[in-house]
């Protein structure tokens, strides 16, 4: 494939999920006896990958992991269906179509679910393809994304991923590909900046600093 890729992130990056994320969590970790949060800041403090680990910051132990993780999936893909994309998902779909890029969704979200998901918001066509694990724990995306690169000849100079977590910057690190992340997902501005990679505000912003770079220098 000679042409240029962008490897976009789901969750936070094109998919506006954050506080029904958090809603979710509301929702069902009372029931297992933890505690609600009240502010985006608590949750973009706590959340990471894996999972477990975020899990493990807002007090679920080894032994209740899997029932809480199995809960909050449940709750989650009963609501997801009504979660929006952001506002300006399509038009930087739109843009990067038009400039000649191929464009793949890499996400660490279960690969069923996503590929729902991704049809209920009708930009399923949009991608040359779809990476997502074979499993609801949200662990490391990096092996899927070297497979799928190396697969399709993929000259990581030719690949920029879009996202919005350090773990985005860390599979970017570990393919050595490019990077950009926009802050308004499940992380906060600060976390993103320490990993050294561009952040920008909105699809927007990033879409304007990706287009006519289309190398690894971002």
């Amino acid at each position: 494939m000679n042409r240029p890729v962008i490897l976009w992130d789901w969750n936070g990056t094109l998919l506006d999920d954050v506080q029904f994320a958090i809603q979710v969590r509301n929702a069902v970790f009372p029931r297992f006896g933890l505690p609600a949060i009240d502010t985006l800041e608590t949750y973009h403090e706590q959340f990471t990958f894996p999972v477990s680990v975020y899990y493990e910051r807002a007090g679920v132990t080894k032994e209740n992991f899997e029932a809480v993780a199995n809960a909050w999936m449940d709750a989650y893909v009963a609501g997801c269906h009504a979660v929006p994309l952001f506002a300006d998902a399509v038009d930087a779909l739109d843009v990067f179509a038009q400039s000649g890029f191929s464009q793949v969704v890499l996400s660490a979200s279960k690969l069923d679910t996503l590929r729902r998901q991704l049809e209920t918001a009708d930009i399923l066509d949009r991608f040359d393809d779809v990476l997502g694990l074979d499993h609801i724990y949200a662990t490391d995306k990096t092996d899927i994304a070297r497979d799928w690169l190396s697969r399709n000849g993929i000259n990581s100079e030719n690949c920029v991923l879009l996202g919005d977590t350090v773990h985005d910057a860390l599979v970017a690190d570990a393919l050595q590909i490019g990077c950009v992340l926009i802050a308004r997902g499940h992380m906060s501005r600060k976390r993103l900046t320490e990993t050294g990679y561009p952040v920008c505000d909105d699809l927007r912003q990033a879409t304007r600093l990706v287009i006519g770079r289309k190398t690894n220098s971002i």
